[in-house]
Protein backbone atom coordinates (compact mmCIF):
# COMPACT_ATOMS: atom_id res chain seq x y z
CA UNK A 1 0.00 0.00 0.00
CA UNK A 2 2.90 1.90 0.56
CA UNK A 3 4.29 1.75 -2.61
CA UNK A 4 0.72 2.63 -4.33
CA UNK A 5 0.73 5.25 -2.04
CA UNK A 6 3.54 6.96 -4.13
CA UNK A 7 2.27 6.65 -7.49
CA UNK A 8 1.14 10.15 -9.17
CA UNK A 9 -1.83 11.18 -8.96
CA UNK A 10 -2.91 10.69 -12.74
CA UNK A 11 -1.31 7.23 -12.94
CA UNK A 12 -3.97 6.73 -9.97
CA UNK A 13 -6.50 7.57 -12.11
CA UNK A 14 -5.48 5.43 -15.26
CA UNK A 15 -5.40 2.75 -12.33
CA UNK A 16 -8.61 2.94 -10.56
CA UNK A 17 -10.29 3.10 -14.49
CA UNK A 18 -8.76 -0.29 -15.23
CA UNK A 19 -9.28 -2.42 -12.12
CA UNK A 20 -12.42 -1.77 -9.84
CA UNK A 21 -10.03 -3.40 -6.86
CA UNK A 22 -8.04 -0.97 -6.98
CA UNK A 23 -10.35 1.55 -7.95
CA UNK A 24 -12.09 1.37 -3.74
CA UNK A 25 -8.53 1.50 -2.02
CA UNK A 26 -7.24 4.44 -4.25
CA UNK A 27 -10.53 6.69 -3.04
CA UNK A 28 -10.73 5.83 0.44
CA UNK A 29 -9.81 8.19 2.87
CA UNK A 30 -7.50 5.84 4.88
CA UNK A 31 -4.89 6.12 1.42
CA UNK A 32 -5.61 9.59 0.92
CA UNK A 33 -4.43 10.18 4.74
CA UNK A 34 -1.22 7.78 3.58
CA UNK A 35 -0.34 9.76 0.92
CA UNK A 36 -0.82 12.92 3.04
CA UNK A 37 0.93 11.16 5.92
CA UNK A 38 3.93 10.21 3.55
CA UNK A 39 4.32 13.53 1.64
CA UNK A 40 3.57 11.99 -1.44
CA UNK A 41 0.52 14.88 -2.22
CA UNK A 42 1.27 16.77 -5.87
CA UNK A 43 -0.11 19.99 -6.45
CA UNK A 44 -3.20 20.54 -8.62
CA UNK A 45 -4.77 23.39 -9.64
CA UNK A 46 -8.47 23.64 -8.76
CA UNK A 47 -10.82 25.94 -10.97
CA UNK A 48 -14.15 27.35 -9.38
CA UNK A 49 -15.90 27.58 -12.47
CA UNK A 50 -19.84 28.86 -12.92
CA UNK A 51 -20.93 27.95 -16.50
CA UNK A 52 -24.08 30.01 -17.27
CA UNK A 53 -27.46 29.18 -17.60
CA UNK A 54 -26.44 26.22 -14.74
CA UNK A 55 -27.53 27.58 -11.09
CA UNK A 56 -24.49 27.28 -9.29
CA UNK A 57 -20.79 26.63 -9.90
CA UNK A 58 -18.88 23.61 -9.78
CA UNK A 59 -14.96 22.30 -9.48
CA UNK A 60 -12.97 21.48 -11.67
CA UNK A 61 -9.16 20.32 -11.82
CA UNK A 62 -6.67 20.82 -14.43
CA UNK A 63 -5.14 18.00 -15.63
CA UNK A 64 -1.25 18.36 -15.33
CA UNK A 65 -0.85 15.80 -18.70
CA UNK A 66 -3.61 16.58 -20.67
CA UNK A 67 -3.73 20.16 -19.50
CA UNK A 68 -7.72 20.28 -19.80
CA UNK A 69 -9.82 21.27 -17.03
CA UNK A 70 -11.66 18.43 -15.69
CA UNK A 71 -15.17 18.45 -13.48
CA UNK A 72 -15.07 16.75 -10.51
CA UNK A 73 -18.05 14.75 -9.45
CA UNK A 74 -18.95 15.35 -5.89
CA UNK A 75 -20.15 12.86 -3.75
CA UNK A 76 -22.05 14.86 -2.10
CA UNK A 77 -23.81 18.40 -2.95
CA UNK A 78 -25.06 21.56 -2.07
CA UNK A 79 -26.25 24.77 -3.42
CA UNK A 80 -23.30 26.73 -2.87
CA UNK A 81 -23.00 30.39 -3.31
CA UNK A 82 -23.43 32.35 -6.58
CA UNK A 83 -20.71 34.81 -6.50
CA UNK A 84 -18.70 36.98 -4.04
CA UNK A 85 -17.78 34.67 -1.73
CA UNK A 86 -14.72 34.91 0.26
CA UNK A 87 -11.81 31.85 -0.11
CA UNK A 88 -9.25 30.13 2.25
CA UNK A 89 -7.32 27.63 1.24
CA UNK A 90 -6.28 24.99 4.15
CA UNK A 91 -4.31 22.16 3.72
CA UNK A 92 -6.08 19.92 1.57
CA UNK A 93 -8.97 22.09 1.55
CA UNK A 94 -10.94 25.28 0.51
CA UNK A 95 -13.31 27.01 2.92
CA UNK A 96 -15.79 28.88 1.28
CA UNK A 97 -17.14 31.58 3.37
CA UNK A 98 -20.07 33.94 2.76
CA UNK A 99 -21.19 35.07 -0.32
CA UNK A 100 -24.50 36.06 -2.45
CA UNK A 101 -27.46 33.68 -2.82
CA UNK A 102 -30.44 34.80 -4.90
CA UNK A 103 -28.57 38.15 -4.91
CA UNK A 104 -28.33 38.45 -1.18
CA UNK A 105 -25.56 38.05 1.16
CA UNK A 106 -25.51 34.85 3.37
CA UNK A 107 -23.77 33.71 6.55
CA UNK A 108 -23.00 30.38 5.07
CA UNK A 109 -19.76 28.70 5.35
CA UNK A 110 -18.39 25.66 3.76
CA UNK A 111 -15.16 23.20 3.49
CA UNK A 112 -14.07 21.73 -0.20
CA UNK A 113 -12.20 18.26 1.08
CA UNK A 114 -10.28 17.53 -1.77
CA UNK A 115 -9.66 14.21 -0.14
CA UNK A 116 -12.19 12.78 -1.23
CA UNK A 117 -14.69 15.64 -3.33
CA UNK A 118 -17.20 16.09 -0.83
CA UNK A 119 -19.39 19.89 0.95
CA UNK A 120 -18.77 20.22 4.30
CA UNK A 121 -21.57 22.27 5.87
CA UNK A 122 -20.03 24.62 8.84
CA UNK A 123 -21.95 26.72 11.48
CA UNK A 124 -22.51 30.20 10.16
CA UNK A 125 -21.13 33.34 10.76
CA UNK A 126 -22.96 36.06 12.73
CA UNK A 127 -23.49 38.29 9.92
CA UNK A 128 -24.36 37.45 6.53
CA UNK A 129 -21.41 38.53 4.20
CA UNK A 130 -20.38 39.31 0.69
CA UNK A 131 -17.11 40.19 -0.67
CA UNK A 132 -15.43 39.82 2.59
CA UNK A 133 -11.88 38.97 3.34
CA UNK A 134 -10.82 36.00 5.38
CA UNK A 135 -7.68 34.54 6.35
CA UNK A 136 -6.57 31.78 8.70
CA UNK A 137 -4.19 32.33 11.55
CA UNK A 138 -3.10 30.15 14.10
CA UNK A 139 -5.97 27.87 13.71
CA UNK A 140 -8.63 31.01 13.73
CA UNK A 141 -10.19 32.22 10.44
CA UNK A 142 -10.32 35.93 11.04
CA UNK A 143 -13.25 37.01 8.55
CA UNK A 144 -13.11 41.49 8.00
CA UNK A 145 -16.07 43.61 6.24
CA UNK A 146 -18.53 42.32 3.52
CA UNK A 147 -21.62 43.36 5.83
CA UNK A 148 -22.03 47.17 3.88
CA UNK A 149 -23.97 49.78 5.62
CA UNK A 150 -24.39 47.08 8.47
CA UNK A 151 -20.96 47.34 9.75
CA UNK A 152 -20.00 48.61 12.65
CA UNK A 153 -16.85 48.58 14.73
CA UNK A 154 -18.71 45.43 16.70
CA UNK A 155 -19.87 43.44 13.91
CA UNK A 156 -17.33 44.34 11.34
CA UNK A 157 -14.87 41.63 11.82
CA UNK A 158 -15.56 37.81 13.77
CA UNK A 159 -13.16 35.06 14.20
CA UNK A 160 -14.10 31.17 13.37
CA UNK A 161 -12.33 28.72 15.76
CA UNK A 162 -11.41 25.52 13.91
CA UNK A 163 -10.70 23.63 16.62
CA UNK A 164 -14.50 24.42 18.30
CA UNK A 165 -16.42 25.45 15.03
CA UNK A 166 -17.75 28.22 16.96
CA UNK A 167 -17.80 31.96 15.45
CA UNK A 168 -17.09 35.14 18.06
CA UNK A 169 -17.37 38.84 17.07
CA UNK A 170 -14.54 40.82 17.36
CA UNK A 171 -14.53 44.56 18.72
CA UNK A 172 -12.14 46.13 16.29
CA UNK A 173 -10.47 49.74 16.82
CA UNK A 174 -9.44 51.61 14.12
CA UNK A 175 -8.36 55.12 13.41
CA UNK A 176 -10.55 55.25 10.40
CA UNK A 177 -14.10 54.52 9.61
CA UNK A 178 -14.62 50.75 8.99
CA UNK A 179 -13.34 49.50 5.46
CA UNK A 180 -17.48 48.77 3.83
CA UNK A 181 -15.83 46.30 1.01
CA UNK A 182 -12.45 45.06 1.09
CA UNK A 183 -11.38 45.01 -2.67
CA UNK A 184 -8.35 42.48 -1.65
CA UNK A 185 -6.01 41.25 1.43
CA UNK A 186 -3.04 39.47 2.24
CA UNK A 187 -2.28 37.04 4.59
CA UNK A 188 1.47 38.38 5.70
CA UNK A 189 2.58 35.20 7.79
CA UNK A 190 6.30 37.38 8.97
CA UNK A 191 3.89 39.95 10.60
CA UNK A 192 0.92 37.65 11.48
CA UNK A 193 -1.65 39.97 10.11
CA UNK A 194 -3.48 40.68 7.10
CA UNK A 195 -2.76 43.53 5.06
CA UNK A 196 -5.88 44.99 2.86
CA UNK A 197 -7.30 47.87 0.32
CA UNK A 198 -10.35 48.75 0.52
CA UNK A 199 -13.16 49.93 -2.06
CA UNK A 200 -11.46 53.83 -2.37
CA UNK A 201 -7.33 51.90 -2.89
CA UNK A 202 -6.53 52.58 0.97
CA UNK A 203 -4.26 50.04 2.28
CA UNK A 204 -4.35 49.13 5.82
CA UNK A 205 -3.80 46.71 8.27
CA UNK A 206 -5.39 44.22 10.68
CA UNK A 207 -3.86 42.67 13.81
CA UNK A 208 -5.28 39.83 15.18
CA UNK A 209 -3.02 39.26 18.49
CA UNK A 210 -4.25 43.03 19.42
CA UNK A 211 -7.85 43.36 17.52
CA UNK A 212 -6.70 46.98 15.85
CA UNK A 213 -7.01 48.24 12.10
CA UNK A 214 -3.23 50.69 11.27
CA UNK A 215 -3.80 52.94 8.47
CA UNK A 216 -1.32 51.96 5.01
CA UNK A 217 -0.72 54.46 2.17
CA UNK A 218 -2.95 54.83 -0.86
CA UNK A 219 -3.01 53.29 -4.03
CA UNK A 220 -0.28 54.92 -6.15
CA UNK A 221 -2.23 54.02 -9.42
CA UNK A 222 -5.79 53.43 -8.21
CA UNK A 223 -7.74 50.82 -10.79
CA UNK A 224 -8.97 47.49 -11.39
CA UNK A 225 -5.95 45.08 -9.42
CA UNK A 226 -7.97 41.70 -8.50
CA UNK A 227 -5.58 38.14 -7.53
CA UNK A 228 -3.20 39.29 -5.19
CA UNK A 229 -0.59 36.35 -5.42
CA UNK A 230 2.16 36.80 -3.15
CA UNK A 231 5.71 34.82 -4.58
CA UNK A 232 9.31 35.27 -3.54
CA UNK A 233 8.34 38.32 -1.34
CA UNK A 234 6.88 40.14 -4.29
CA UNK A 235 3.03 40.86 -4.69
CA UNK A 236 1.60 40.47 -8.11
CA UNK A 237 -2.11 40.90 -9.32
CA UNK A 238 -3.61 41.09 -12.83
CA UNK A 239 -4.46 44.04 -14.47
CA UNK A 240 -6.54 45.14 -17.43
CA UNK A 241 -5.77 44.00 -21.35
CA UNK A 242 -3.95 41.10 -20.10
CA UNK A 243 -1.16 43.30 -18.30
CA UNK A 244 0.42 41.33 -15.17
CA UNK A 245 1.21 43.58 -12.03
CA UNK A 246 3.77 43.80 -9.36
CA UNK A 247 5.36 45.58 -6.13
CA UNK A 248 6.41 45.50 -2.80
CA UNK A 249 4.11 44.76 0.15
CA UNK A 250 3.25 48.14 1.86
CA UNK A 251 4.25 50.34 -1.03
CA UNK A 252 1.26 49.65 -3.71
CA UNK A 253 3.94 50.98 -6.27
CA UNK A 254 2.45 48.84 -8.83
CA UNK A 255 5.20 48.02 -12.13
CA UNK A 256 3.94 45.80 -15.06
CA UNK A 257 5.67 42.65 -15.67
CA UNK A 258 7.49 43.18 -18.72
CA UNK A 259 8.02 40.64 -21.80
CA UNK A 260 3.66 39.70 -21.44
CA UNK A 261 2.89 41.72 -24.57
CA UNK A 262 1.01 38.18 -26.75
CA UNK A 263 -1.42 39.05 -23.58
CA UNK A 264 -2.56 41.96 -24.21
CA UNK A 265 -4.83 41.30 -26.66
CA UNK A 266 -6.92 39.18 -23.69
CA UNK A 267 -8.44 40.23 -20.17
CA UNK A 268 -7.00 37.97 -17.56
CA UNK A 269 -9.62 36.57 -15.60
CA UNK A 270 -7.84 34.73 -12.72
CA UNK A 271 -4.18 34.54 -11.48
CA UNK A 272 -3.03 32.02 -8.91
CA UNK A 273 0.42 30.78 -8.17
CA UNK A 274 1.35 27.17 -9.55
CA UNK A 275 2.35 25.70 -6.13
CA UNK A 276 3.54 26.44 -3.32
CA UNK A 277 7.11 25.25 -4.21
CA UNK A 278 6.50 26.78 -7.85
CA UNK A 279 7.14 30.41 -8.24
CA UNK A 280 5.63 30.10 -12.02
CA UNK A 281 2.16 32.31 -12.50
CA UNK A 282 -0.99 30.25 -13.57
CA UNK A 283 -3.29 32.80 -15.68
CA UNK A 284 -6.95 32.13 -17.26
CA UNK A 285 -8.53 34.30 -19.54
CA UNK A 286 -12.29 33.76 -21.95
CA UNK A 287 -12.15 33.84 -25.62
CA UNK A 288 -14.21 35.45 -27.70
CA UNK A 289 -17.03 33.59 -29.38
CA UNK A 290 -18.48 34.70 -33.11
CA UNK A 291 -21.44 32.63 -34.34
CA UNK A 292 -20.80 28.85 -33.75
CA UNK A 293 -16.99 29.40 -32.72
CA UNK A 294 -16.56 27.57 -29.96
CA UNK A 295 -16.27 29.33 -26.71
CA UNK A 296 -12.72 28.49 -24.82
CA UNK A 297 -11.16 29.15 -21.66
CA UNK A 298 -7.36 29.37 -22.27
CA UNK A 299 -4.70 29.22 -19.82
CA UNK A 300 -0.78 30.47 -19.66
CA UNK A 301 2.35 29.22 -17.01
CA UNK A 302 4.52 32.55 -16.66
CA UNK A 303 8.13 32.07 -15.47
CA UNK A 304 9.34 35.49 -13.75
CA UNK A 305 13.12 36.64 -13.64
CA UNK A 306 14.05 39.83 -11.81
CA UNK A 307 16.95 40.96 -14.02
CA UNK A 308 16.98 44.48 -12.42
CA UNK A 309 15.90 45.89 -9.03
CA UNK A 310 13.04 47.39 -10.70
CA UNK A 311 12.63 45.26 -13.38
CA UNK A 312 10.87 42.14 -13.64
CA UNK A 313 10.22 39.92 -16.70
CA UNK A 314 7.58 37.41 -17.39
CA UNK A 315 8.18 34.33 -19.85
CA UNK A 316 4.91 31.97 -21.24
CA UNK A 317 6.48 28.52 -20.51
CA UNK A 318 2.82 27.05 -22.75
CA UNK A 319 -0.35 28.03 -23.45
CA UNK A 320 -3.37 26.62 -25.06
CA UNK A 321 -7.13 25.91 -24.44
CA UNK A 322 -7.99 24.28 -21.37
CA UNK A 323 -11.79 24.30 -21.75
CA UNK A 324 -14.37 24.21 -24.33
CA UNK A 325 -17.96 24.56 -24.95
CA UNK A 326 -19.37 23.87 -28.29
CA UNK A 327 -21.98 26.12 -28.99
CA UNK A 328 -24.49 24.03 -31.26
CA UNK A 329 -24.29 21.29 -28.60
CA UNK A 330 -25.06 23.67 -25.15
CA UNK A 331 -27.52 26.64 -24.50
CA UNK A 332 -24.73 28.27 -22.12
CA UNK A 333 -24.84 32.24 -21.44
CA UNK A 334 -20.89 32.44 -20.46
CA UNK A 335 -18.47 31.24 -18.37
CA UNK A 336 -17.54 32.58 -15.12
CA UNK A 337 -13.94 31.84 -13.58
CA UNK A 338 -14.83 32.70 -9.75
CA UNK A 339 -11.52 30.98 -8.07
CA UNK A 340 -8.36 29.40 -9.09
CA UNK A 341 -5.94 27.67 -6.05
CA UNK A 342 -3.31 25.45 -6.08
CA UNK A 343 -3.72 22.28 -3.45
CA UNK A 344 -1.83 19.29 -2.65
CA UNK A 345 -4.28 16.08 -3.14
Amino acid sequence: MKCLAQVSRVDLAALAMASKAHRSLIVSPDFQLLRFQMGCLEPNLYVWLHVLPEPTPRWFILNPVHRRLRPIHLKSCKAPPESSSAFVLRSFGVFVVGGLVNGKPTSDVSFFDCFDNTWQSLPPMKMPRASASANIIDQKMYVLGGCGDDADSSNWAEVFDLDTETWEFLSVTSPRKMPLSIRQSMLMLQKNEVYAVDEDGQSFSFSPSNETISNGIADSKPGYRSDWCLIGGLLFCRGTRGKILWCSPYELDWKEVKGLDELSEYDISKLCRKSDKNKNIVVFWNSSSLGSEPLEIWSAEISLELRHPHELWGKIEWSGSVFTLDPLSHSYGGIKLLYAVSIRA
